[in-house]
């Protein structure tokens, strides 16, 4: 199964709004903004670490209009209920409608910006709730088409920024900014590798061909909202886990350093209130100090850092086998990416461990692990071209025994990659 045709599916949108607004075709805008996955770099990204990332060929779509009273009224093909918000009277995030997007979009946008056009228009997802970045995706929307209707100008860092701004600050979601710099950078055919400490990127080629393997997408068919799940409780985990070994180690013989003036030679991670040398992620620790004490950490920290160290190697590894065509060697290194995040990361639900399996187990598959936090959502997979419609339906096949509740909703797709917005 092949996610639908963009031009086909933008051109119903715009019908769709023409339709309900009584408008005219070529005053109406669009915008796609894809989604992403990430074979490797699961939830470090958060803590400065490096992620690697690629834009696939599902979207979020918009078809919109300018609206000249600052209003905002929007509907979703996916959803349930209209939007219909003033830009200077946006009301707090309630968290649980998806209109919270648009508000959170709006409320980061003004921070920066002045607003006085609105926008009226219609939604669709490919995919939402999957795990595939889909909260990034929808805000990268809401950002440029107020952005374009508004003359702003927004560059590549301030579509980063603003989107982290929108999550953390008023979604209330803890997470990094793997998705949208993978949404705004992405390119076709490369990995991008994304330096979430600095931050930059660097678009990473393979020297096997486009056709010599396909992208899998498999849904349980159980969406996830991450604020409801455990995300936020493992970064704050993990940002106690670096305070830990900060305290332990480097970060207090900083210190001494600092008082005696010699600062500049060391990286100091952040200086608190009282002038004090901290730890706020485990990127701010040595990979050499973790080891040095992580058995004083905790046994629950001590696994959430662990993590955070082997895939900043897995990371690392995953470059390198990419470049050179090793798909086989990069699928593995995915294999274990998800195995650690089961065991030291511990995430995934019973459902969306049953599908890993699942799709791991399927022939042709070289490579697959959880997409997004891990909670529910989706499996992505590298698998052989020649064996890619058969891996799909003996994925589906298994999944559906297993779990029958889903039948209606569980989707298997094949994917390319594409360019990022």
């Amino acid at each position: 199964m092949e996610f639908p045709n963009l031009v086909d599916e933008q051109e119903q949108l715009v019908d769709a709004l023409v339709r309900r607004e009584g408008l005219l075709s070529r005053d109406v805008r669009t915008i796609a903004s894809p989604y992403r996955i990430a074979p490797l770099g699961a939830h470090i990204d958060h803590q400065g670490g490096p992620v690697l990332g690629m834009t696939i060929n599902a979207y979020t779509l918009m078809a919109y209009v300018p609206t000249d009273d600052g209003t905002i009224q929007l509907r979703s093909h996916n959803y349930a209920g209209a939007v219909a918000l003033k830009l200077h009277e946006i009301p707090r995030v309630t968290k649980g409608f998806w209109g919270d997007y648009v508000q959170a979009a709006v409320l980061a946008l003004t921070e920066k910006f002045s607003l006085s056009r609105g926008i009226k228009g219609i939604l669709k997802g490919m995919l939402p709730g999957g795990g595939l970045s889909s909260s990034a995706s929808v805000i990268i929307c809401y950002l440029s088409a107020l952005a374009e209707v508004n003359q702003i100008k927004l560059t590549p860092w301030d579509y980063v920024q603003l989107t982290q701004t929108a999550e953390n600050k008023y979604i209330g979601l803890n997470n990094g900014i793997l998705d949208q710099t993978s949404i705004v950078f992405g390119q076709r055919h490369h990995l991008l590798y994304i330096d979430t400490k600095k931050p930059s990127v660097c678009a990473v080629p393979t020297s096997v061909k486009e056709k010599d393997y396909r992208l899998l997408i498999a849904y349980s068919g159980y969406a996830r909202q991450l604020t409801a799940t455990g995300f936020n409780q493992r970064v704050q985990e993990c940002q106690e886990a670096a305070k830990e070994l900060g305290e332990l180690g480097e970060l207090g013989e900083l210190r001494e350093l600092r008082k005696r003036g010699r600062e500049n030679t060391v990286y100091l991670s952040s200086i608190d209130g009282e002038g004090r040398v901290t730890a706020t992620k485990l990127s701010d620790i040595s990979e050499e100090a973790f080891h040095r004490h992580k058995q004083k950490l905790s046994p629950q920290l001590y696994r959430r850092a662990s993590h955070f160290f082997t895939e900043v190697q897995r990371v690392n590894q995953g470059i390198e086998a990419w470049r050179n065509g090793q798909l086989a060697e990069f699928g593995q290194l995915m294999k274990e990416s998800c195995q650690s995040s089961i065991e030291q990361y511990e995430c995934g639900t019973p459902v969306i461990q049953d599908l890993q399996q699942i799709v791991s187990s399927a022939e042709g598959v070289i490579g697959s692990r959880f997409s997004g936090g891990g909670f529910g959502g989706c499996v992505v997979g590298l698998v052989q071209p020649s064996y890619a419609e058969s891996a799909v339906a003996q994925i589906k096949d298994t999944y559906l025994s297993l779990h029958p509740e889903v039948t209606e909703q569980a989707l298997v797709y094949l994917a390319d990659s594409v360019k990022g917005i």
